[in-house]
């Protein structure tokens, strides 16, 4: 249960840092961009928690 919540809270961590990064650098914020931003994000978030999972795992 503490491995969900831990890794819940990375891929969040992420997700905030990634979407806010996305948010400041485009600028302008329209809706479609925002949720095209958020889905990459969410994307790139996985793949992050992935590598460091596989990192670990040594």
């Amino acid at each position: 249960m503490a491995r969900w919540l831990t890794t819940g809270a990375e891929l969040i961590g992420w997700w905030a840092v990634l979407t806010g990064l996305w948010i400041v650098l485009i600028g302008t914020v329209d809706t479609l961009e925002w949720a095209v931003g958020a889905g990459a994000a969410l994307l790139a978030a996985g793949a992050a928690c992935a590598a460091r999972r596989a990192v670990d795992r040594r």
